[in-house]
């Protein structure tokens, strides 16, 4: 197309859109209601993904240890979480580094006398590439929770009684010992006494068998029973109830914002078209004779589609602009209303966000525009 052709079809477009003032008008108010939803939706969309995103930088999910399990079994548990998928890192937290991290977010020197005597836990923080992975990555945790537990249980029990075996043997032995002793003194008081004692050493030995089975029924109750003390994991630490409330809401927002902007999108079609037939029908003898003299039809319609093309960019246009100065400001007062807000999660500025939401606004602006215009004017071009 020459650059003449192309002045000509652009000044057509420009009067045909003023000579339809308030249809035009009116075509451009309801594409911005079109693209100032788009653009709500989009805003909570990237603030939501973002606030998500920043939980799970900041909170992940951590389980906290017993002070009964060994550094062999929690390194052995870091092994299978770490072959799980999703995960990215699994950072152990030794009792030191427990103390350290408490000693750095509370900004207080003084707990450093705890260091003898630490009462902070060991614990694992673990990273994940998705928090949409999280629900299903907690049930696997609450899962090895409980078998972690058995097993610990099953391999304590196993070394409390060989201990308590061997506890009664060297009693055993002792007692033997004293009454070797006593027969070689030959008094029969003394080997009588020195099997007492032997009796005694058993009995003694067989009672601290039975105090640790005792121990480890854990007050009556099963592993996983309501009120039951984990000693292996006990505490498992996540932001699951936040994350799902707000992956939810993100959710709900998406799909009524989708309903919205499809009604919306219809209705802008419909009125640009009755816009561009009002052109047309006033040009209808015009575009009669041009279609006798020989004009294409791309020629004739090429006024019209500018028409509508401008339409949908002024109309998508003029949103972005009042929604990015909006958008800043809105932010600027949440932040001085409420600043416990910006401790908690900071939103998405405002340049980050429109720089992709422009062009989407004004790519839809256009569809809508051309759509609604290529439509109007097709059965006008049947002479």
């Amino acid at each position: 197309m020459k650059f003449r052709t192309f002045q000509f079809h652009l000044e057509q477009g420009i009067r045909g859109l003023l000579k339809n003032g308030i249809m035009s008008l009116a075509s451009i108010g309801i594409v911005g209601a079109c693209i100032f939803i788009v653009i709500i939706s989009l805003c909570v969309a990237f603030n939501i993904d973002s606030i998500l995103q920043q939980i799970e930088n900041n909170i992940g999910i951590e389980i906290f240890f017993g002070n009964e399990p060994t550094e062999e079994q929690i390194a052995g548990l870091e092994e299978d979480i770490k072959q799980q998928p999703h995960v990215v890192e699994v950072t152990y937290n030794s009792y030191d580094d427990a103390l350290d991290r408490a000693k750095e977010k509370l900004n207080m020197e003084s707990l450093e006398s705890l260091r003898d005597d630490n009462p902070l836990p060991r614990s694992f923080y673990i990273s994940l590439d998705s928090i949409k992975a999280q629900k299903s990555f907690i049930e696997y945790l609450e899962g090895l929770q409980i078998s972690f537990e058995q097993k610990f249980l099953a391999e304590k029990q196993a070394a409390d009684e060989q201990a308590a075996k061997e506890a009664a043997q060297e009693a055993e032995k002792e007692a033997a010992t004293q009454t070797t002793e006593a027969v070689q003194a030959e008094t029969a008081a003394e080997g009588a006494t020195a099997a007492v004692q032997a009796d005694i050493s058993v009995e003694k030995a067989s009672e601290q068998v039975q105090e640790v089975t005792t121990q480890d029924v854990n007050a009556g109750l099963s592993i996983g029973d309501s009120g039951y003390t984990f000693r292996g994991i006990e505490k498992i630490m996540h932001a699951q109830g936040a994350t799902s409330t707000l992956a939810a809401l993100d959710t709900v927002v998406r799909i009524v914002s989708l309903i919205l902007v499809i009604l919306l999108c219809v209705v802008s079609v419909g009125i640009i078209m009755n816009t561009i037939k009002l052109t047309v029908f006033i040009r209808k003898n015009e575009i009669s004779i041009m279609k006798y003299v020989g004009a294409t039809d791309w020629f004739i319609r090429w006024p019209f589609i500018i028409e509508g093309l401008l339409i949908g960019i002024i109309g998508a246009a003029l949103p972005c602009i009042i929604s990015w100065y909006s958008y800043d400001k809105m932010v600027d007062v949440i932040y001085d209303k409420a600043p416990i807000v910006k401790t908690l999660f900071r939103f998405v500025a405002g340049g980050d966000i429109f720089a992709a939401v422009v062009p989407i606004c004004l790519l839809i602006g256009a569809m809508l525009g051309v759509l609604g215009s290529a439509n109007a004017i097709r059965k006008y071009l049947n002479v």
